[in-house]
C-alpha cells in the first residue's frame, strides 16, 4: 500500500494529460501497406480510434507519432494483420511478424503477437504480458485434474479461442470452469503474486493484479456480497484497468436478468419500453449491492447493451436509456461510454447515413460520395483480383444490363493505389458503373464498418435501406426487380408532367 501511495503523484502526472508517443514499426512481411494505430475508446465497447496514420515503405518500415494519456490499450494494424499493445508516453519498437492464422470475419484481420525491442523489463507491456501468462498456468493447472477440460480449455485458449483471453473483458478465466475450485488455494496463490511483484512501483499495473486475483475467485460457488465488500464496496470505478473491468462485467454479468426480471418483470419491461432511466435505476437499487450510484448506472448500461439482441427486452427503449445517460449522467465516463455505445447499435443501421467518405476516380479526380447517392443507388465494395469480388461482378455486369437504369452502381476498389495515378478513365474501368476508390482506404473501411470484400449496401436518397444488402450471388437480382416494379408504377401513376390533378 506504502508503494501505491508513494507512486501516486506519478498516477496523478500521468492523467492529467496528453504526452507524446513514438512508434517505429518493422514488419517486412507488409511492405507498402497502410498502417493504423489505434485506441480503445473504452473497454466495454471496444470501439476503435485511430490516433496516427502511415505507409510501411519498401522494407515495411514505418514510425508512427501521436499522444496518449495515462495507460491505454491499442491497436497496431498493418495492412491485414493487427496486435493489441499497451500505450503510455514514450518510445516503442515493434516488429510485426507474419500472420499464421485465418482472418478474422469480425474484426478482418489475423491477430499476430508483435515483438517489442529492447522492452524495459518494467514496461507495462512486460509486466501485463507477465502477469497474464501466471494467472493462466494457474486456471491451466487447476484443470488439470480434469485431464479432457484442461486440454480443450489449453488449447482452445493458445488456439485464439475465448476460454482465456489476456487483457480483454470476456468471461473470468474460471468463470464455470471448476465448479470445486479452493478459495484458499487462490488465497496461497494470490500471496506468491503479491509478493513476486512486491517491488513494481507501478500504480496501474498493481490495480491490474488485483482484480486478475479478484476474478480467480469467481464461480458458481462464489460468495458474491463478500466480493463485493472485499473488491467493489467503497473503491473507485477503474475504467482502463483489463482485470478490474473483467472482474466487474462477471461479477454483474446478466444482472437485469437473474434479479429485476425475475422479481419485477412487468415494471422493467414497462420501465424500459418507456425509456425511464431513473426508475431503471431504483429497480436496480432495491439489489443493496448497488446503492452506489456510479456502480448501479454502469451495471445499467453494461446489462442493457449487452442484452441488445434480447428478444424479450425492447431494443427501442435500451436506445432510449443510453441516450438518456448519455446527454444526463453525472459521470463524464458513463456519458461517453453511452455514446460508444449508441454508435456500435446504430452506425452504418438501415436509415441511416453513411459517413462522408472521399474518393478518387480512375482519372485521379477527387469525388465525394455524397454527391452519387441520389435516388436508388448501390454501392459495391471490392477487391480487384480477388477471387470472390470478381465471381461478384461478374454477377453484378449481368444484373446492371437489366437494372442498371433503375438503380445506379457505385463500385469502390479496394487496393493499393496506382504507380501512375490519374492515367485511368472510366472507359477501362473493370465493369460497370461509376468507379472509384477511396482517399483513405483505412478510414473509408472503418467508417463503413466493412470487415471483408466483397459487401454491398443499397441506399435510397442517401439513406441506406440494406446494410449490408444482398450480394448479386446472394438475392440482390430479387432486390433490383422489387425496385424495378415500384418505379414503374410510379412512371405509370406519375408521368413525367407530374401527378394527376386533384379533384
Amino acid at each position: 500500500m506504502r508503494a501505491i501511495l508513494a507512486c501516486f503523484p506519478l498516477l496523478i502526472g500521468l492523467v492529467l494529460g496528453a504526452a507524446p508517443v513514438h512508434l517505429q514499426v518493422d514488419a517486412p512481411f507488409q511492405p507498402r501497406q497502410q498502417v493504423t494505430l489505434y485506441v480503445y475508446m473504452d473497454a466495454f465497447t471496444r470501439r476503435l480510434e485511430p490516433i496516427a496514420r502511415g505507409h510501411t515503405d519498401a522494407l515495411g518500415q514505418a514510425v508512427l507519432e501521436a499522444e496518449v494519456t495515462g495507460t491505454r490499450k491499442a491497436l497496431l494494424r498493418v495492412g491485414d494483420t493487427g496486435a493489441d499493445l499497451w500505450l503510455r508516453p514514450g518510445t516503442y519498437h515493434v516488429q510485426m511478424p507474419a500472420a499464421t492464422g485465418e482472418v478474422n470475419a469480425i474484426s478482418g484481420m489475423a491477430n499476430v503477437d508483435p515483438t517489442f525491442i529492447d522492452l524495459d523489463a518494467l514496461d507495462i507491456n512486460a509486466l501485463v504480458s507477465d502477469l497474464n501468462g501466471r494467472l493462466d498456468a494457474f486456471v491451466a493447472e487447476g484443470l488439470a485434474t480434469d485431464a479432457q477440460a484442461g486440454m480443450e480449455a489449453v488449447a482452445k485458449a493458445r488456439g485464439g479461442g475465448t476460454a482465456l483471453q489476456p487483457d480483454s473483458t470476456g468471461a473470468g478465466r474460471d468463470m464455470y470452469l471448476s465448479p470445486t475450485w479452493s478459495a484458499a488455494r487462490v488465497d496461497t496463490f494470490a500471496a506468491k503474486l503479491r509478493k513476486f511483484y512486491a517491488a513494481v512501483q507501478d500504480p496501474w499495473f498493481q490495480q491490474d493484479l488485483e482484480y486478475g486475483i479478484a476474478g480467480l475467485y469467481l464461480g458458481p460457488n462464489a460468495n458474491n456480497r463478500e466480493l463485493y465488500q472485499r473488491f467493489l464496496l467503497g473503491r473507485p470505478v477503474l475504467y482502463e484497468v483489463p482485470e478490474y473491468t473483467r472482474f466487474f462485467n462477471n461479477f454483474h454479468k446478466d444482472h437485469l436478468l437473474r434479479f429485476p426480471f425475475r422479481s419485477h418483470p412487468e415494471a422493467l419491461l414497462r420501465d424500459l419500453r418507456l425509456g425511464r432511466t431513473d426508475s431503471l435505476k431504483a429497480l436496480l437499487a432495491q439489489n443493496d449491492l448497488l446503492k452506489d450510484e456510479r456502480l448501479n448506472e454502469l451495471v445499467l448500461i453494461t446489462n442493457l447493451y449487452a442484452n441488445h439482441g434480447n428478444a424479450l427486452l425492447d431494443a427501442d427503449g435500451i436506445r432510449t436509456v443510453l441516450k438518456d445517460v448519455e446527454a444526463r449522467s453525472l459521470f463524464p465516463e458513463h456519458r461517453r461510454i453511452a455514446a460508444n455505445m449508441l454508435w456500435d447499435l446504430s452506425a452504418m443501421a438501415p436509415g441511416t447515413t453513411p459517413p462522408r467518405t472521399d474518393l478518387i476516380d480512375p482519372a485521379g479526380r477527387a469525388i465525394a460520395l455524397d454527391s452519387l447517392l441520389h435516388g436508388d443507388v448501390c454501392v459495391l465494395v471490392v477487391k480487384p483480383g480477388n477471387t470472390y469480388s470478381e465471381q461478384e461482378l461478374a454477377a453484378i455486369t449481368l444484373l446492371h444490363k437489366e437494372y442498371g437504369r433503375y438503380c445506379r452502381l457505385v463500385c469502390i476498389a479496394l487496393g493499393p493505389r496506382p504507380e501512375t495515378p490519374g492515367t485511368g478513365s472510366q472507359a477501362n474501368k473493370p465493369g460497370p458503373g461509376t468507379w472509384a476508390m477511396p482517399a483513405d482506404q483505412r478510414a473509408f473501411l472503418d467508417a463503413w464498418r466493412i470487415r471483408s470484400a466483397p459487401t454491398l449496401f443499397l441506399l435510397r436518397d442517401g439513406l441506406l435501406k440494406a446494410s449490408p444488402g444482398p450480394l448479386p450471388s446472394m438475392g440482390l437480382g430479387a432486390e433490383l426487380h422489387k425496385l424495378k416494379v415500384e418505379q414503374d408504377a410510379r412512371q405509370r401513376i406519375t408521368p413525367d408532367r407530374g401527378p394527376p390533378p386533384k379533384r
